[in-house]
């Protein structure tokens, strides 16, 4: 009878005498088939009776063995909130009516809090720092990051190419009727002189004229030259394109598909060389020591090279294999700069700490450009600055341009 009644009490909605509960309680727990959802009911149920049913629950769910997380949601339902896991305990804190909500905490508390954190940690030791956060505790230099909003070297596509679209609306309805045409959104105002050294017509565009293994295969040193070299998939080739507003490089999102030494020429001014790609690259290893040696002596007697570009990733920053590429351009006496590639894939914050870090690495080497640029291949973010680069080292007068061999 008193089950029935209990029955009848719960299914009405009626509240729930004290006896009541605790027979429903105790036939659900004794019973083959236990629902939990159903026991999770019955607390709720209990909970309007005096002094709640959240003893009740404990007293017959502890021999069961119920989890600990299905003990705190009865005992948030028992108190009338919707609550669950660990998130009960402080219902069951708090009790009947109360609320401990935490307040939300400022940005500018936050952050502050933050850095008194990693103040102290620093302050305890630097073992007890991981590397993720040393790196956040550097400081950022408030020079590099105007360069950085300034460039929009960060923005993703959707937000350069609405920047274009307002800055350059004439220019983009232009480019839309060229097929094959592609050109970085970021990528514009470029100078006459310039746009002259990279070619408005597809006879002035960047042409392949070779690739060599060996250094007598190499075409003859008529014009002044620039190298792009990186580890493995850092965007060598997908850059020069950028750059020279073309598609004549073979790009690939497999590493080490460059497997020569290819030379480009924009007629008449320039010629550029892709490299193969050091570190990791899908190549024999036999055949990568031969690039060792080869590179060796392309930085060695190549009279015409004028500057080696290499190559960062600028979500990794600098690499044992960077360091060691470096170290053997110092002394093979060749002056290079740091490119930051893929900028549009990292953060601004942690964009311009990494350019700190190179350029704290670079103050040890003297043939080095002091200068690092950052750019984007994608969004065309920071190729002027590139180019301009590359056209102070081009020729100025009209020199002939080697045949393609």
């Amino acid at each position: 009878p008193d089950l029935m009644r209990a029955r009848t009490a719960f299914f009405t909605g009626r509240r729930c005498p004290r006896t009541y509960g605790t027979t429903l309680l105790t036939t659900l727990l004794s019973t083959a088939v236990f629902s939990t959802r159903a026991f999770v009911s019955v607390v709720a149920w209990t909970g309007s009776c005096p002094g709640g049913g959240l003893a009740s629950s404990a007293a017959f769910a502890s021999p069961l063995g119920l989890g600990s997380g299905m003990m705190l949601q009865c005992a948030g339902r028992a108190f009338g909130r919707t609550v669950s896991g660990t998130r009960a305990v402080s219902a069951m804190a708090a009790g009947p009516g109360r609320s401990r909500k935490k307040k939300p905490q400022p940005k500018a508390a936050f952050k502050a809090a933050q850095a008194a954190g990693a103040a102290a940690a620093v302050e305890g030791g630097e073992e007890e720092m991981s590397n993720r956060a040393k790196f956040r505790a550097l400081p950022v230099d408030p020079a590099v990051m105007k360069r950085i909003y300034d460039a929009r070297l960060t923005a993703p596509m959707g937000a350069a190419m609405r920047n274009a679209a307002r800055s350059n609306a004439d220019e983009l309805a232009t480019e839309k009727q060229y097929k094959g045409f592609s050109r970085g959104p970021l990528y514009r105002d470029i100078p006459e002189p310039v746009m002259e050294m990279i070619g408005s017509t597809r006879k002035d565009k960047l042409t392949f004229i070779a690739g060599s293994l060996t250094l007598e295969s190499m075409p003859p040193p008529l014009l002044p030259e620039v190298a792009f070299c990186g580890r493995s998939n850092v965007g060598k080739s997908s850059l020069i394109n950028a750059v020279t507003l073309s598609t004549t490089v073979r790009s690939s999102d497999k590493p080490g598909m460059t497997q020569q030494f290819n030379f480009f020429v924009l007629p008449r001014r320039l010629m550029m060389a892709d490299l193969p790609g050091y570190g990791f690259a899908f190549a024999n290893p036999h055949k990568m020591e031969s690039w060792k040696m080869l590179m060796d002596q392309y930085m060695r007697q190549r009279k015409s090279l004028k500057r080696v570009y290499v190559l960062v990733d600028s979500r990794h920053g600098l690499k044992v294999t960077d360091v060691e590429f470096m170290d053997r351009l110092e002394t093979a006496k060749t002056s290079f700069q740091v490119i930051m590639t893929k900028t549009d894939l990292v953060q601004s914050e942690d964009l311009a700490r990494r350019h700190s870090m190179i350029m704290d690495k670079l103050s040890g080497y003297n043939k080095a450009v002091k200068t690092i640029r950052m750019v984007s291949a994608y969004t065309g973010a920071g190729l002027i600055d590139v180019v301009n680069d590359m056209y102070k080292l081009c020729a100025k007068s009209t020199d002939q341009a080697p045949q393609k061999s």
